[in-house]
């Protein structure tokens, strides 16, 4: 597995699942080659995640952030191209995050360094606004020194700029960047004594000798690095195309950028891996158990099942292009090892293709591992008949997971489904289908946000088509065009209980992560529900959440599509669950190691945490909520979409038994107390506080949805959505 990736956002539902940040503090768009750069070095071991000013003032970015890239420094300057106009408060916060461990990189910058405070601005030290690190324990202090925007355009100048090998050993690494650079400085009485802080990773050789290029500081736990040459190429004034130039130059950058980049501790993919600036072909398989299934689905999709060639499936969002297996295969081959960023004549990527390829794998086909080397179709199926197994599911019909569509570089696992109706519309209503992606570009999350899928990250949807919500459905007694399966349980699902099937999920992913195969019944213990559709992490004594610390690690997404007349839907489940993440992520790998009140602190995950859970896999966890999900769903169906059974259960994992939050959708805003969830339309049942100052008290309940309202629980907080 790969050891950390995130996708580029700029809304996000989880700021745990943020890795990299770029942030630019001028009003301009961030140059086009410094994301290129960054990319295309990084992309798929890491994301990077644009963020403004004010989300690093108003958000918990810290818990998350693995490294705070400033791509270039070009607000208003001070004396000597000090950086300045910084607010106090922002400093004070990017302080506090790199003294408690954070990891920061300055491009196209130089610094400062002194000792004192020298009245530099922390947010409450001081009145100035320099921009500066400071480490409070030491007065070690660092301004960064940014060049005025027009040496860096004029000076056609070149140099060359050499890093060693780093602590490893390693071949040194030379290359030419062009442009002027800014010079460190350093207090003449005290930089001897601050070398233990600082360590030199490239110099620029020039006539009159070499010059610092790259310099690596420690501010308290966290370091901050600080890389001179111009990396960014600026254009001229107006244009958004980078300046022209050799490829000798381009690739230089690339490759002093890439060095500086692991200098800091990231772990960038092989020069030979491949881009993933697009998605690779996905595969169409089922469990070698039921080789008719793939078939199936592709005859309802196509009408037959394509021998040599390819056949094209046009939809709203995208066209599908099916492959022969061996066809297929090829192609993903060819495609990984060429990598995926297609350049116009100018240097800038093409709009990213909107054609999916998918091979077919028929007669239960199973790719081998070096086909798909980030999950293991094989160890996936076998988890999974042993999971459905284990939850008595039945054996006469298509489970859950035994059909997926699996890629390791996909767009969305979601958008494949209910962004493409003709596609949906087309799948068989007795064989669910399981879309899942090692690796999204465009992940989703509720409403407007996106999920943000990092290394480690579980990501799916599954695709449950056609369910009848009436007794007029003509698929309520449907049977699967294989003869291998007998039919559907005959009941049906009233429209209004849709909505419990997103608690019904939720409910099944936390039940199974207290099974052996992931966490056990005591660790498993610790995961618990946010409503209405998030996982959380609740550190201390179970029965005591409202004391105990607690971090997101995974959230469901719900999408209906009705069918004309309103008598069936299908119902396309989406999940991002942390089960491998490392640090600074949270995830299921993690669950039980000790945690501080700042995760980016926590040191986890040690080396004994993998003796500890050594067990837990992607391809077992998915199994396991799989076949979880599957037997409840039986249960639900028959049932008629009623939540009383598991209404116990799902309030005993949560993690707002009795919490008392303010509702502000009301004026004057009262407080009130969450009672639980109403059983018909599945709201959240509130109660108001008695004897509350400025009110009358108010008898009955005021139950809430989350179409009009905003949940921030954790901070005791519920207000109208967008205010």
């Amino acid at each position: 597995m790969l050891s950390s990736s995130i996708y580029t956002s700029k809304y996000h539902n989880s700021y745990l699942n943020l890795s990299i940040i770029s942030l630019s503090l001028s009003s301009k768009v961030l140059p086009w080659t410094t994301l290129s750069h960054l990319a295309r070095i990084l992309l798929p071991n890491y994301t990077i995640q644009p963020i403004s000013v004010p989300v690093l003032l108003n958000q918990p970015w810290t818990a998350n952030c693995q490294v705070l890239i400033f791509p270039a420094l070009k607000t208003i300057t001070g004396s000597a191209g000090i950086v300045a106009g910084i607010p106090p408060r922002l400093n004070g916060a990017i302080n506090d995050f790199l003294e408690g461990g954070g990891n920061i990189l300055c491009l196209n910058a130089a610094g400062r360094i002194t000792r004192g405070l020298r009245g530099r601005g922390l947010g409450g030290i001081g009145e100035s606004e320099d921009f500066s690190f400071v480490d409070r324990t030491t007065g070690l202090t660092i301004s960064p020194i940014s060049l005025p925007e027009s040496s860096q355009k004029k000076d056609p100048s070149t140099r060359r700029i050499r890093g060693e090998g780093g602590p490893s050993g390693g071949e040194p690494v030379e290359g030419i960047v062009e442009g002027n650079m800014p010079q460190f400085e350093f207090e003449s009485s005290g930089g001897a004594g601050l070398t233990n802080k600082m360590e030199i990773l490239a110099e620029s050789m020039e006539q009159d000798g070499s010059h610092i290029a790259a310099l690596r500081c420690q501010i308290g736990s966290g370091f901050v690095t600080f890389w001179a040459p111009n990396l960014e190429n600026l254009s001229e004034e107006g244009s958004s195309a980078p300046t022209n130039l050799s490829s000798s130059s381009s690739s230089s950058q690339l490759i002093l950028l890439r060095y500086v980049l692991s200098r800091i501790g990231l772990k960038p993919p092989h020069p030979t891996a491949g881009h993933v600036s697009r998605p690779l072909p996905q595969l169409l398989l089922s469990t070698p158990d039921k080789p008719g299934l793939v078939e199936a689905v592709v005859r309802g999709l196509l009408g037959s099942v394509p021998g040599v060639g390819s056949v094209t499936f046009q939809d709203t969002n995208d066209t599908f292009e099916f492959h022969g297996y061996d066809e297929g295969l090829t192609i993903l081959r060819q495609m990984r090892k060429q990598g995926h960023i297609e350049s116009s004549d100018d240097g800038h990527p093409l709009k990213p293709s909107n054609i999916s390829h998918i091979a077919i794998c028929p007669n239960g086909i199973v790719p081998s591992v070096e086909d798909t080397p980030l999950f293991d179709l094989r160890t996936y199926f076998n988890f999974l008949k042993e999971a459905r197994a284990r939850e008595e599911c039945r054996r006469d019909v298509s489970g859950f997971g035994e059909t997926l569509i699996y890629g390791q570089v996909i767009g969305s696992t979601q958008t494949l489904f209910d962004k493409n109706p003709r596609f949906l519309s087309s799948l068989i209503p007795s064989i669910p289908i399981l879309s899942l992606g090692s690796h999204q570009l465009s992940g989703r999350g509720r409403g407007a946000n996106v999920w943000i899928s990092p290394s480690g990250c579980l990501q799916f949807s599954l695709c449950m088509p056609k369910v009848p919500l009436s007794p007029h459905s003509p698929y309520i007694n449907t049977i699967c065009s294989s003869s291998s399966f007998s039919s559907l349980t005959p009941s049906y699902i009233p429209p209004s209980k849709l909505v419990f099937i997103q608690y019904l999920f939720a409910l099944a992913v936390v039940e199974a992560c207290s099974h052996p195969l992931i966490l056990g019944p005591t660790l498993g213990a610790n995961v618990r529900l946010k409503w209405p559709n998030d996982i959380y992490v609740c550190y201390g004594n179970p029965s005591r959440p409202e004391r105990a610390e607690k971090i997101k690690i995974g959230g469901i997404l719900v999408s209906t599509s009705f069918a004309p007349g309103g008598h069936e839907a299908s119902v396309v489940i989406g999940c991002g669950l942390n089960v491998l993440c490392r640090h600074p992520l949270f995830s299921l790998m993690r669950v039980g190691k000790p945690t501080l009140s700042t995760p980016y602190r926590d040191p986890c995950c040690p080396t004994s945490m993998q003796d500890e859970l050594e067990h837990l896999s992607m391809e077992g966890t998915l199994a396991t909520i799989l076949a979880r999900f599957e037997k409840m769903w039986e249960e639900f169906l028959g049932g008629g979409g009623s939540f009383e059974r598991w209404m116990g259960r799902y309030q005993d994992k949560w993690l707002h038994s009795d919490q008392l939050v303010r509702l502000t959708t009301v004026d004057p805003p009262m407080m009130v107390r969450i009672c639980g969830i109403t059983p018909d339309h599945g709201l959240l049942r509130t109660l108001p506080e008695r004897n509350q100052p400025g009110r009358t008290n108010q008898e009955g309940f005021i139950d809430l949805q989350p179409d009009g309202n905003s949940f921030d629980l954790m901070a005791g907080l519920i207000k109208v959505k967008g205010s």
